[in-house]
Parts: C-alpha cells; sequence; structure tokens
C-alpha cells in the first residue's frame, strides 16, 4: 500500500466523527430535543455550538462571541439576544453533542488486550472558578470561605483510544463517592486504573462483583492479610528478604476485608530507591508533626515500596507488567495538564453559571475532536516511521494554529483528505514524539504488554 493509499485509509476512519459534528440536520435534531431549538431562529445551533468550541481560548466577552459568529457565519446576533440563550436547554444542549461524539468510537489497533473488553484509566482535577458561582460549585479545604471550585472527571479507554468520562462536578463530591456511584458503568471484562483517591474496599468489591477487574496502588490505611500466613505483612522482614535476595520486586497474594466481602488479589511490592524513600519520610513527618502525631515504624518500612494490587491472573498481567501499566496513569495526567496549557479550562472570567458551563463543555468538545483527529495522525505516523509515534502536545499545538483551517473541515468547505494534504501531511515528521533516554513512551508500554 502506497503512503497516499494509507493516509486516505486511515482518515476514512476519520471523516464520518469530523461531518456529524456541525452537521445541521443532526445538530438540529439534538437541539430540537434538549430545548435549545423551540422556534425558527436567527442563530442556528451548529453557530452556537460551533462559537462555544473555538470562540476566544481564554472564555472572552459576549462581545467577542457574536463577534465569532458574524465573522464565521455571517450572522449578526445582539449581546442581549445571545445572553438569553445561555440557559440549562444551552447547556444540556452542548452537553448531548459531547456525549454523541464521545459515544462515536475508532478502534484503530488489532491488538490481543490480554481479552480485556476496555482497558479504562480514571483521573479528576480541581480548579477554581469565580467566588459568584459559590453555592453552585462549594470549594472545601484550603480554598475554602468565599470560593468556588469545580472538580473534572475524565477516563480514557486506551483499548479504544475513546473518551468514556468527561464530566464536571462539584468538588465536594469527592473521587470515592464518585468512583462508587458509577460502579453500574463498569462493564464485564473491563480493566479499570484508578487513583488510589477513588479506591474504597466498596469499589474493589463492586469491580469484582461486576465480573471486571481493577489495578490500584494500596491504600496506606489498609492491612491485607498474606494468604500463606494468615497474618498482616511483616514490611521490615519483606524489605530485609528482597534487599538479600537482590529483587527488586515481588509478588504476594493477599486478602482484602472478611467473610463475603473478602477480596482476593495479588499485591505487588516494588523497592524504591534510598532518596526516594527519605522523601516520603520527609513529608510524611512534617505531615504528623502539623497533626500532632509520630510515624510508626511500620509506617515508615512500608514506605519502602510501591505497593500495587490487581484482581487480573498473573498468566493475563506478569508481576512486571502490573507496575508497568500502571505508570500510564501518570501520562493521562500529563494529558490533562497540557490541555490546561493548551486550552485554559480551568480558567473562567466571572459569568454566570449556564455561560461558563456551556463554555467549558465546547472546549471539552474540542479536545474530544483533536483527539480523535491526534489518533488519526497517529496512526499515519506509526505506518510510515516505524517505532515512532506522533506527540499529543505537538499535534494539539499544531492544531491549534491552523484552528480556521480545521473549522473548514467541520462546515465542510474542505475535505478532510485535502485539509490533511495541506496542513499535516508536510510537517508529520515534526509532530513525532522525542525519544527520551531511559524512558519509555506510553505507546512503548502499550505494546510491550498488549502485543502490538
Amino acid at each position: 500500500m502506497t503512503s497516499e493509499n494509507a493516509n486516505e485509509h486511515s482518515l476514512k476512519l476519520l471523516v464520518p466523527q469530523l461531518d456529524r459534528l456541525l452537521d445541521r440536520v443532526q445538530v438540529n435534531d439534538i437541539a430540537r430535543r434538549s430545548g435549545f431549538v423551540k422556534r425558527v431562529s436567527k442563530l442556528a445551533p451548529e453557530h452556537f455550538l460551533e462559537c462555544m468550541m473555538f470562540a476566544d481560548l481564554e472564555q472572552g466577552s459576549l462581545q467577542d462571541c457574536c463577534d465569532d459568529i458574524v465573522l464565521h457565519n455571517g450572522v449578526r446576533v445582539s449581546k442581549v439576544a445571545l445572553h438569553k440563550r445561555f440557559n440549562s436547554s444551552s447547556v444540556d444542549f452542548v452537553r448531548e453533542v459531547l456525549s454523541a461524539q464521545m459515544s462515536s468510537r475508532m478502534d484503530f489497533h488489532n491488538r490481543d488486550w490480554s481479552g480485556f473488553t476496555a482497558v479504562v484509566i480514571s483521573d479528576s482535577c480541581k480548579f477554581q472558578l469565580p467566588g459568584k458561582l459559590s453555592e453552585v460549585y462549594p470549594a472545601m479545604g484550603r480554598f475554602a470561605g468565599g470560593s468556588s471550585l469545580m472538580n473534572i472527571q475524565y477516563g480514557l479507554d486506551i483499548k479504544s483510544g475513546s473518551w468514556r468520562t468527561l464530566d464536571f462536578t462539584r468538588a465536594t463530591e469527592n473521587d470515592q463517592r464518585y468512583s462508587g456511584n458509577h460502579l453500574k458503568d463498569i462493564g464485564s471484562s473491563e480493566l479499570h486504573i484508578r487513583d488510589l483517591g477513588y479506591v474504597t474496599h466498596g469499589y474493589l468489591l463492586g469491580v469484582v462483583r461486576q465480573e471486571a477487574f481493577f489495578l490500584n496502588r494500596l491504600h496506606t490505611s489498609c492491612r491485607p492479610i498474606e494468604k500463606a500466613t494468615g497474618k498482616q505483612i511483616n514490611w521490615t522482614q519483606k524489605h530485609l528478604e528482597m534487599l538479600n535476595g537482590k529483587h527488586p520486586i515481588d509478588e504476594i497474594p493477599i486478602t482484602i476485608g472478611k467473610g463475603i466481602e473478602a477480596v482476593e488479589c495479588r499485591l505487588i511490592a516494588v523497592q524504591v530507591p534510598e532518596k526516594v524513600w527519605e522523601e516520603r519520610i520527609r513529608k510524611a513527618n512534617i505531615q504528623a508533626k502539623r497533626q500532632g502525631y509520630s510515624l510508626t515504624d511500620e509506617y515508615k518500612n512500608r514506605a519502602r515500596f510501591s505497593l500495587f494490587i490487581t484482581n487480573v491472573k498473573d498468566n493475563r498481567l506478569s508481576t512486571e507488567m502490573v507496575a508497568e501499566l500502571y505508570r500510564l496513569r501518570w501520562q493521562v495526567e500529563l494529558m490533562f495538564k497540557n490541555w490546561k496549557s493548551l486550552f485554559r479550562v480551568h480558567k473562567h472570567r466571572s459569568v454566570g453559571r449556564e455561560r461558563l458551563e456551556c463554555q467549558l463543555l465546547g472546549k471539552l468538545l474540542r479536545i474530544v475532536v483533536n483527539w480523535k483527529i491526534y489518533k488519526c495522525i497517529d496512526l499515519i505516523a506509526s505506518k510510515r516511521f516505524k517505532g515512532r509515534a506522533s506527540s499529543m502536545w505537538k499535534v494539539f499545538k499544531h492544531l491549534r494554529a491552523i484552528n480556521k483551517a480545521l473549522r473548514g473541515v467541520l462546515k465542510k468547505e474542505i475535505t478532510t483528505m485535502d485539509w490533511f494534504n495541506t496542513y499535516i501531511d508536510p510537517i508529520i515528521n515534526s509532530l513525532l514524539l522525542e525519544p527520551k533516554k531511559g524512558k519509555k513512551a506510553a505507546f512503548q508500554i502499550i505494546n510491550d504488554i498488549f502485543k502490538a
């Protein structure tokens, strides 16, 4: 297959995704369903949606939004008329379009995936909002006292390359409560990789009852029972055993909980370097001093390890693979930090709730669209440059620079193929991920574990 044919084949996966986004018929259908459109209006729903996605990334003024609509669609709308369109129906409208884009998935890769129907990495990010929204989005902890705080929950299925979750909630709804409330959304044979903040015994038990799999760190308050001895693990002894045997990683079958609510799983213990351990103890001592207690010897010895638990059998994920796979969670966290930098999702003017939510949902929608384009570019790059992958940061940054051309594709003013040949193909080699000495990239970890 020639390079041109390979490009065309890969882009065919992307074309229907982009065609649907601002399609007048489909967008109007969602707009009527959500209540955004009740009668004929000068402001078409697709124009409103485009403005929410592409207008000033710093959340510009109403006049900026009006100017964006007239410049890109030739429709004059007054500030008063646009202000009236920001209501609960407009929020529902943009949210439903985002949901439709997220549910429309592209499966780019053909890997073994160890029999998992999905491999979902979840995390969250909190950021401050203008104080006037404190009743709707109350702050907590050190941000309390008239401030406002929002929490964005996000979950990426690395198998399909699609976003499973992009949702904002009150910061007072903590991650543990969120994970508990969404156990029903976990499907059979899915693997869920989550940060420590999401994990409770109820969550672990719920995942098992859904016939699914978990992979996360072990909470410091958890005292697992070693199956071989029926006793709690002696961390001092475990440290000496691994030190003398020169084994930096070990696996222990354990039980968490009792009786019918007991969860059997594997504990993977990875020894950390001495400097890492010293830094952990230094920070823990500061926290302990603030709260008026002293660190126990058990805590200090346990801190010598990074501890992971999973109910995936070792014939599907080896001991080394468990620790390696968990590291992908940091890649997703880094991803969101990049979005904050490029799309300013955490920066908001002092505006009303509905307007803020519409513009935030618009940014998230743009991120999902850019993500699909990035995955398609990455597929083309991986075929053209063996053993390489494209950089999400570089692709997103370039897409922001060619913002006007991308809008043209979504509005069918230019074909996806022509857009790719003009704006992407000539510089695709500069969009590649730079190799880092001694560190595996995310795509290499996935390839190694799931047999590319």
